[in-house]
């Protein structure tokens, strides 16, 4: 199955054949995810944007989950932190629907949702202890 029903990308072998890890940078698939009202990537590299988000989504959710848990029930911090992380855990299992735009959108919610938990993983190293 394509990787974006009903688009012209056919997720042939040379562009759906992903061997190796991505080379893209969280900070990177942010920039590009969040700028995609101003430019419009290839299908593969918004296939490959779409993935990376995925995959640091997955990762830092249960990162952020943790260190999020380890604090005051009644902390502010928490319930910021365990917020962003349900928000994009709920962006990430919609899937990108059928079509580019829709493809486009599921990217640009990714970008989103994954700034928001590096933002709230920052504030929570930032403030450690267990503090308001």
């Amino acid at each position: 199955m394509p990787p974006f029903p009903r688009t012209a990308h056919t997720g042939g072998i040379a562009a759906y054949a992903l061997s190796e890890p991505s080379p893209v940078s969280i900070g990177q698939a942010l920039r590009e995810a969040t700028d995609m009202q101003t430019w419009l990537p290839a299908p593969p590299r918004l296939s490959e944007v779409t993935e990376r988000l995925l995959g640091y989504i997955r990762e830092t959710a249960t990162a952020v989950e943790a260190a999020a848990g380890a604090r005051p029930a009644d902390c502010l911090l928490r319930r910021a932190a365990l917020a962003a992380v349900q928000e994009a855990r709920q962006r990430a299992e919609v899937g990108p629907g059928n079509g580019y735009a829709s493809a486009i959108t599921f990217a640009r919610s990714l970008g989103k949702a994954a700034g928001e938990l590096l933002h709230q993983q920052r504030r929570l190293e930032r403030e450690g202890g267990g503090g308001r």
